[in-house]
């Protein structure tokens, strides 16, 4: 019978062995361990037949609003087909709705269909704009400590990954002086703070307002489509 709970800390190598079958990943035990005694972050698990058959993480994003993100979610391949994603994404919802969140947000490759109809089938709708994931690497460079205002470079520490997200890039409008004293802000970061990458989205419609020296110097990590959900607070 398919049970869903929080992950234990003896949940942890479970996770990681999933994590090298599916994505060839390792777990960053340290996060993991973060994560599972956070409020503001939680893993939860789907027990089937006594094993773990998958597993989501999700964390809250504070600014601008209150916002549920689910970072992660993998189903052991023996354990597809079972719709265990979706009773992981509807737990999730629901200890993100309690935590005061007005909205959640997934990000699913566009060749992702198991991802796309499970997060359908738990109420998620998508308006199909496509979007690149552009990641940067660590330089060890000099950068000035001030960023344009509505700019939020955020430290990320997933599962699997140490990294540095950048948001409000393309909303704010930057000129090409202020696109480059951006990213090599961040790109300085991530050196000193020994993080992996710096990363952010791109609509593809917009990628023209991009300095070509900025999208030559960065990898293309794929296309995704932005999936939402809006809690009903009138309930």
């Amino acid at each position: 019978m398919l049970s869903i709970r929080l992950a234990h800390s003896d949940d942890a190598q479970s996770i990681h062995l999933i994590l090298q079958k599916v994505w060839r990943e390792s777990l960053l035990f340290d996060v993991f361990s973060d994560h599972i005694s956070s409020p503001l972050h939680q893993i939860f698990v789907a027990v089937d037949a006594g094993e773990i058959a998958g597993f989501l993480s999700a964390f809250l994003v504070s600014k601008p609003t209150p916002r549920w993100e689910i970072d992660i979610i993998i189903v052991h391949p023996k354990s597809q087909g079972k719709g265990i994603g979706t009773s992981l994404i509807q737990e999730a919802l629901t200890y993100g709705e309690n935590l005061g969140a007005c909205c959640a947000k997934a990000s699913i490759r566009v060749n992702n269909h198991a991802s796309q109809q499970a997060f359908s089938k738990a109420g998620f709708t998508t308006d199909d704009q496509v979007l690149s994931l552009l990641l940067w690497d660590p330089v060890a460079c000099e950068s000035g400590t001030n960023v344009v205002e509505d700019v939020r470079l955020m430290p990320v520490d997933a599962l699997t990954y140490r990294g540095l997200w950048i948001g409000g890039f393309v909303e704010s409008q930057l000129s090409v002086k202020e696109q480059h004293s951006v990213i090599r802000t961040a790109q300085s970061r991530i050196f000193h703070e020994n993080r992996l990458n710096t990363s952010m989205f791109i609509p593809d419609s917009l990628k023209q307002t991009i300095a070509p020296d900025l999208l030559a110097s960065a990898t293309d990590y794929g296309q995704f489509h932005h999936w939402h959900y809006k809690f009903n607070k009138n309930k």
